[in-house]
């Protein structure tokens, strides 16, 4: 049986956020992989807020780079 993936999260400004351990080399460094946002925590997080131009671009990124968790509407 596989083991978990193990998470890390980083608080650095230029780096922060969740991280999945891919591989922890003999060196000591360790490889990283960026954890998948869900859909239902943007919406969450940015519900009845008003975008700007440049804002509005960076949030659709945000979506786009998502998983998308949100239940299918029966006769959608």
């Amino acid at each position: 049986m596989a083991s978990p993936a193990k998470r890390i999260t980083l608080s650095e400004p230029e780096v922060a956020g969740a991280y999945e351990l891919v591989e922890r080399r003999a060196d000591g460094s360790l490889l990283l992989r960026p954890e998948r946002e869900r859909l239902s925590d943007v919406l969450r997080d940015t519900e009845g807020q008003v975008f700007r131009d440049e804002e509005f671009a960076a949030h659709l990124e945000r979506v786009a780079a998502s998983d998308d968790d949100l239940p299918v509407e029966p006769g959608a």
